[in-house]
């Protein structure tokens, strides 16, 4: 009651989404059905935010004369078609309520952060709003990320396993310290949100005066960022600065300069035993769960054969085919911890042709987004085209090896549709000025 009353007085809706989306772990109850259903659909905290915040937004947006239409961006095209094939491949389970269950929450889980992202930010305050939402957040998460592992202590999980609602309650560990999931359920998911909201934090650290305050916040995402103890997600945050770097003025000259701290960084490590634990973690440099590592090159190999035998569409139960048995892990599932191969896998080529098209359209609008502010002599508006071209390539990265599982979808959803929304912006800029000059 209270999201549906905000949702309506609150001028950005999208940043106080974003905020929300992070606040508390996706721990997912059953709807009770009515008789001849045994559920209508299963409700978590980020579905929960969708209905209250988005849904009501999207409805006031689509009758709003002033919303710019939807198929005004190439990155429209690809979302839509994407959602729609996987829509329609939903009812391949000879289910019908459940695959009407299933093709439904697509829409509601991934649809409406796009379509709101896109439409709902119109200018610079909107877009600031937004990524502040999600720095805060990320801010957060990175101080409970830093005490569960030097408390050894997952904060959440006691509540949530009290509620019965928790799917993720075993603790696991690298390099002698506990992973910590904070609210998001799983420490490499929760590195990939950190690094999200570092490349966030990458145009919003303009807007704030004292310079101390601003290193506070890099101190903050950075020990984040490493207490994630994922792998992935420090090799994405490293991506994100060096795209962010040589995309943007004196590319050479920052380069260098970040090169001799990451030494200096490195070489004090190395003085105390704490440091040397971490360095063994590291990827290329460390050996600690090189198992890990192997898995993942096994299951793209073994995988192959399942995608070549279910090309152009996919399967929806390519976990039984007999060459993924080998995968199945100690806790009885084949993690797919690749979000493209396990695209292909549900989807085939066409799937993973739209969702890759999906990224590749993101970073070409920004692109041209960056372009028309150049010619604009709009300085914030580079940087914002630099931080968020950046933060897409990283995330194009992370999901390479990881599965599209509890926020990670919807995240990189969102930062399509603030893409869009960029670019949106942008050409209208562009046109307001082209308009101007003509007169």
């Amino acid at each position: 009651m209270v999201l549906l009353v905000a949702g309506r007085r609150e001028a950005h809706v999208f940043g106080l989404y974003l905020l929300l989306l992070l606040a508390a772990p996706p721990a997912a109850a059953p709807i009770p059905g009515l008789g001849i259903l045994d559920h209508f659909f299963e409700l978590n905290h980020y579905r929960l935010l969708a209905l209250a915040l988005l849904l009501p937004c999207a409805w006031r947006l689509a009758l709003r004369g002033s919303t710019i239409r939807y198929f005004q961006s190439p990155v429209d095209w690809l979302v839509l078609a994407y959602l729609l094939v996987n829509a329609v491949l939903a009812f391949r389970g000879g289910n019908f309520t459940a695959d009407t269950r299933a093709a439904l929450m697509l829409w509601i889980d991934l649809f409406l952060p796009y379509y709101v992202a896109s439409r709902s930010i119109q200018n610079t305050d909107g877009l600031r709003h937004a990524l502040a939402g999600l720095v805060l957040g990320g801010l957060v998460l990175s101080v409970l990320a830093a005490v569960e592992v030097l408390r050894s202590w997952r904060l959440y999980d006691a509540a949530t396993m009290a509620l019965g609602l928790n799917p993720f309650s075993y603790y696991k560990m690298r390099g002698g310290f506990v992973r910590p999931s904070a609210t998001i359920g799983e420490s490499i998911t929760l590195g990939y949100v950190i690094v999200v909201a570092s490349g966030a934090y990458l145009y919003l650290q303009r807007c704030i005066v004292e310079r101390r305050n601003r290193r506070l916040g890099w101190l903050l995402l950075s020990l984040g960022v490493l207490a994630s103890l994922a792998r992935a997600p420090w090799v994405g945050a490293l991506l994100l600065l060096f795209v962010f770097v040589i995309v943007g003025p004196h590319p050479i000259k920052r380069m260098v300069q970040g090169g001799v701290i990451s030494i200096c960084i490195f070489f004090a490590l190395s003085l105390v035993p704490m440091g040397q634990q971490f360095i063994s973690l590291l990827p290329f440099v460390g050996d600690e769960e090189q198992g890990n590592v192997d898995y993942r090159a096994s299951l793209l190999t073994v995988a192959i054969p399942v995608v070549e035998r279910n090309l152009l569409f996919g399967s929806s139960d390519f976990l039984n085919a007999p060459e993924l048995q080998v995968m199945r892990q100690g806790e009885g599932i084949i993690d797919v911890v690749n979000s493209y191969l396990g695209v292909a896998l549900y989807a085939g080529l066409v799937g993973l042709f739209l969702f890759a098209g999906m990224f590749i359209s993101a970073l070409v609008s920004i692109r041209r987004g960056k372009r028309w502010a150049l010619e604009n002599n709009d300085t914030d508006g580079l940087v914002l085209g630099r931080a968020m071209f950046a933060t897409v390539v990283a995330v194009i990265f992370i999901i390479f090896t990881m599965s599209s599982i509890l926020a990670v979808p919807i995240i990189y959803f969102c930062i399509i549709g603030i893409s869009c929304a960029y670019f949106l912006m942008q050409r209208s800029h562009h046109r307001e000025k082209q308009k101007s000059q003509s007169v």
